[in-house]
Formats: structure tokens, C-alpha cells, sequence
């Protein structure tokens, strides 16, 4: 989840496929394909749709409900309109957003076979007389989606800029927007009917199996804001399970002051870095988890199961190149049907330092106590301490504020970038460079078990060529917009 936040748009492909597919193109412009789930291209083959579905809205900030003439009702074969549908995932989608009080925002469409406003439920006529705005040719909708975007925005806690227009059409759409005064928290899908849709805020209501009438609801509260998104666990198979923490979006300081000690010029300048949010390996792949990843189908290179020269499930993966630790993220975004890759160097190091701006994310020094490194040698006002010379298990020092482990010490990690010989020019949106620079050789950070305490320190450089391996290099993962939650 990121600044940003996540949309999850729930629609039935009997009535809506192609307006959704166009309100989908103009959000995925604004917000990031990464932050807009659209289930029919974002489900993986095979798994259980109900559950995974529960588990998408879950982790989402905003629920937009696409409503065609077949939303509210399923029609049997002979005719029979009904409001029961145990199996319908629109519903299921919408109940489960509003038993997390997560706001959902109703968008009527209108054209390509869809009712006009007059013939719509008549709980939903108010609503759209009040709210809506009917698009009949391609300028009104391009104004109607400026101003579902901008409201939009305004819940995810965005700046609200002019919205770039859409693509050209000609559907009729009328968007509602969500407001605080205007939410489905009254729709009671578990009951196996809608009483009402709107709350105290359509004024109408919904004809009952039956023909019976549901009574208005009383007015609700305001929908609470979601809690940050938390941590989640991959399971890899033959019992190993990979740990994701979550990164929040912030900006921070890149680089070294110049005052601060055994800097290096390809620490500077500092400059400030937005960093989306993302997940990290709370660890650094293990030689178990490699193993298990290991074994799945090639995707292009070739991997060995067991590279390490120190052995040991719990221990890090190390002798592993830039390429092979690529190929690990491209076989487990396979299996998981998340989008794993390598760090950025900027979130690399934004998760490092945990929101500290000192050279270790412990504080000005560091000590073999807090991580694994050459403990002959000192930083700053630190004193000498062990050289275990070798790997250590992973998580067997402090975490940083964010709940990562060994990020000072133990094996070198693995970028995405090229390496530069400092930051002139470098990205500003925490994204990878590698536009320019030394394209043979990749970055490195964190230090390890061999490496002096100087070489540990938050801000530190240092780049390998794809192909190396050694006993102290390894690397973790980051999933940028993880699909599954527990």
C-alpha cells in the first residue's frame, strides 16, 4: 500500500465490462496500475475466488462499485428477480469492504444498454438526482472522471491536481461521488437482501422478497479510516515461509552530511527522496527459502539449490549474482501472484534507516552486539568486539523502527541500480537508476560479515558486477502491491 492508496473496483462483467475497463484505464493514469485492482486481470489462475477476493478488498482503501442494470438484482430463468445470490461476488466484495468500514464509493453508469435514471431502483433515483452527473458525450465524461478523481484524492489523503483527460467514448456514465455524508455502511448483503443502499441519505427503499418493505435506516456514523496496512507471510513450500513487512510512503534524506565521519564522496549530494510505500523481506532470503523458490519452474537462468559456502537453513543465501537473485524474484512473483524484484537502492536505503539520519540505524556507533561484521575494527566512539567470521542466523541482532533485520552487517545486498559514482542527477521518486551510469556493475548495501564497521553504515556504497558471487553477498525481496494479505 502506498500514499497513494489502493482501489479495488468491483463490477459484473454482465452489464459494465467495457465503461469499468474505461473508468479502469483513466485510474490506473492517476493512481498506478499497481494501486488499482480490477479482479478480472488481477485474480491468479486456480485459486478460490471468494477468498481471495475477501482478501483483496482487505487490503484496499476505497471500494468503487460499478452499477449496471443487473447490479441490485439477479434474474432467474424464468423471470424471477431475486436478491439472494449466495455466489455473487459483487456482493460479497461490497460486504466485505463495509465489515472493515471501508468507504465505498458508488459509480451508476448510464448508456450501451445500461436503465436511465428514471428506471433505475427507485432507492437509487434520489441518490443519482442529488449526486450524479449524466455524461452523454466524451467532454462530460472526461469533467465526470476529473471529478471522481479529485474525490478520490481527497480520501486517500492526495494532493487534488487537474486530472488529465481520459481516453475518447461515448458512454453515458453518472458518477456519485463519496462524501462524508454519504456512504453503503446501510446494506446488509449477508442477510441474503440489500435493505437499503444508500442510508438516510437515498430516502428510499428496497422492494423485500416478498413484496414487503424494509424499513429507512437509522443514520450512520462517518466510516472509520482503514488501519495501516501490516505485515504478511508467503508460504514457499516444504516449510518455508517468507515474512513481508510494511514500508510506509515518506520522504527522506539520501546520502551522508558532510560532517559525517568516513563519509565518501559517493555518498552526496543529500538530497531528498518520496518514497512510495512497499513491503520488504523482514530478513534477507535464507538458504531455506532460496532452496524452495529454488525448485520452481526457470524462468531464464539457472538456479543451483544449495550456492552457500556457509550452511544452514536460518543462515543467509550467499554466492548468489545480481542475475540469479533476479531470477528468485521472477520465479516467486510466479508462484505468489505478487510482484516481487530487488530493491530500489533509494528504498534500500529509506528502510535502513527506519526514519533515523544517523549513521547506523542503533545511533552514531555500532557494536558486535547489533550486528555481524568485522568487530576488529571501530566506528567513531565504538569499541572492538568479535569477528565471527562467518554468517550469522538471520534476525539474531535488534531490528530497525520498521521491524527489518540485518540490515547493518552479515551479507551485502543486492540493487536494482546501475552503479554512479555519486547522486548528481539521481531519481527523486525512490524508483531504480539505471538510466546512465556504469550499467556492468550493480549496487550493493548494508555491508557483512567480513566488511569493516564503516562499511556498514546506512549511507554507504559499494557495487559488484552482476555475475559475482562471494561467500558475503546476498540480497532480500520488496513487493511493491502485494495481492494477498492474511
Amino acid at each position: 500500500m502506498s500514499s497513494s492508496g489502493s482501489i479495488f473496483i468491483s463490477y459484473r462483467r454482465s452489464d459494465s465490462i467495457a465503461e469499468t475497463g474505461r473508468i479502469y484505464d483513466r485510474l490506473e493514469s492517476e493512481f498506478g496500475r499497481d494501486h488499482v485492482f480490477k479482479d478480472v486481470d488481477s485474480i491468479p489462475f486456480g485459486v478460490d475466488f471468494a477468498e481471495y477476493l475477501d482478501q483483496a478488498v482487505s487490503q484496499c482503501q476505497v471500494v468503487l462499485v460499478i452499477m449496471g442494470k443487473s447490479w441490485l438484482t439477479v434474474t432467474e430463468p424464468d423471470g424471477t428477480r431475486r436478491l439472494d445470490n449466495p455466489d455473487d461476488f459483487v456482493r460479497i466484495e461490497v460486504e466485505s469492504a463495509l465489515n472493515r468500514q471501508i468507504p465505498v464509493v458508488p459509480v451508476l453508469i448510464q448508456g450501451a444498454g445500461m436503465p436511465r435514471r428514471t428506471q433505475l431502483p427507485k432507492s437509487l433515483q434520489p441518490l443519482a438526482r442529488r449526486n450524479g452527473i449524466e455524461v452523454g458525450y466524451d467532454p462530460r465524461f472526461r469533467a465526470d472522471m476529473n471529478r471522481l478523481v479529485k474525490g478520490l484524492k481527497g480520501m486517500l489523503g492526495q494532493d487534488v491536481a487537474a486530472a488529465p483527460e481520459a481516453k475518447k467514448g461515448n458512454e453515458k456514465v453518472v458518477v456519485v461521488q463519496q462524501g462524508p455524508k454519504y456512504d453503503l455502511r446501510g446494506a446488509q448483503f449477508a442477510g441474503g437482501f440489500a435493505e437499503t443502499v444508500a442510508g438516510d441519505q437515498v430516502g428510499g427503499t428496497l422492494n423485500k422478497p416478498g413484496g414487503s418493505k424494509a424499513e429507512p435506516p437509522k443514520p450512520q456514523p462517518a466510516v472509520a479510516k482503514p488501519q495501516t496496512p501490516g505485515p504478511f507471510t508467503e508460504d514457499l513450500g516444504n516449510g518455508a515461509m517468507l515474512d513481508m513487512v510494511h514500508i510506509p510512503a515518506r520522504d527522506f534524506l539520501m546520502g551522508s552530511p558532510e560532517n559525517e565521519a568516513e563519509r565518501e564522496d559517493s555518498e552526496g549530494p543529500r538530497h531528498r527522496v518520496q518514497v512510495p510505500a512497499f513491503y520488504m523481506g523482514k530478513y534477507p532470503v535464507t538458504q531455506a527459502q532460496w532452496q524452495a523458490v529454488a525448485k520452481l519452474q526457470q524462468v531464464k537462468v539457472e538456479l543451483k539449490l544449495a550456492p552457500s559456502r556457509f550452511k544452514g537453513n536460518d543462515l543467509p543465501v550467499e554466492r548468489v549474482s545480481w542475475f540469479e537473485a533476479v531470477e528468485f524474484c521472477q520465479r516467486l512473483s510466479r508462484h505468489t501472484g505478487n510482484q516481487y524484484h530487488l530493491p530500489s537502492e533509494a528504498e534500500w536505503e529509506y528502510a535502513c534507516r527506519a526514519r533515523t539520519t544517523t549513521p547506523f540505524y542503533f545511533g552514531e556507533t555500532i557494536s558486535t552486539d547489533q550486528a555481524n561484521y568485522d568487530g576488529r575494527y571501530t566506528y567513531g566512539n565504538g569499541k572492538k568486539g568479535q569477528f565471527r567470521k562467518k554468517t550469522t542466523p538471520v534476525g539474531s541482532f535488534p531490528a530497525n523502527n520498521f521491524g527489518l533485520y540485518d540490515m547493518h552487517g552479515n551479507v551485502w545486498e543486492w540493487c536494482q541500480d546501475h552503479w554512479h559514482e555519486d547522486y548528481d542527477g539521481a531519481p527523486q521518486d525512490g524508483s531504480p537508476w539505471i538510466q546512465g551510469g556504469d550499467s556492468d556493475s550493480r549496487v550493493v548495501r548494508g555491508g557483512s560479515w567480513f566488511s569493516y564497521p564503516r562499511l556498514c553504515r546506512s549511507a554507504y556504497r559499494n557495487f559488484l558486477t552482476p555475475v559475482f558471487r562471494n561467500g558475503s553477498s546476498g540480497f532480500r525481496v520488496v513487493c511493491s502491491a502485494p495481492r494477498i494479505l492474511p
